[in-house]
């Protein structure tokens, strides 16, 4: 039988899946909302396309940032089924010695 850990861990890197999967429209969110913004600015101070393409630029570029930002967070978040959740500090993770004997009871 499985330790409920893994169903846990399981449950968890799904949750982070669909959490990755939305991390795509990040960009969209920040190309519309400048050019939104560039276009406010144009009509006030009457620069008809050079503030929308420029705040556009400016937002493309934060927002494939923001992006990756995002998607290494949540990378580095995903869990291994029998590894122990990261620790604070340097060192790689151990195997758990719970999960190693509950293995082991498994084949024999």
């Amino acid at each position: 039988m499985k330790s409920p850990g893994r169903w846990r861990i399981r449950a968890w890197n799904l949750a982070l899946a669909g959490a990755l999967s939305q991390i795509g429209f990040i960009p969209v969110v920040f190309v519309v909302g400048a050019m939104l913004c560039g276009l406010w600015l144009d009509m006030q101070l009457g620069t008809q396309p050079l503030l929308m393409a420029a705040c556009m630029i400016a937002g493309a570029a934060l927002g494939l940032v923001m992006m990756v930002r995002a998607a290494m967070t949540a990378a580095s978040r995903f869990r291994m089924e029998g590894m122990e959740p990261r620790r604070q500090g340097p060192g790689p993770s151990r195997l758990r010695q719970e999960d190693e004997l509950d293995d082991a009871r498994e084949v024999a």
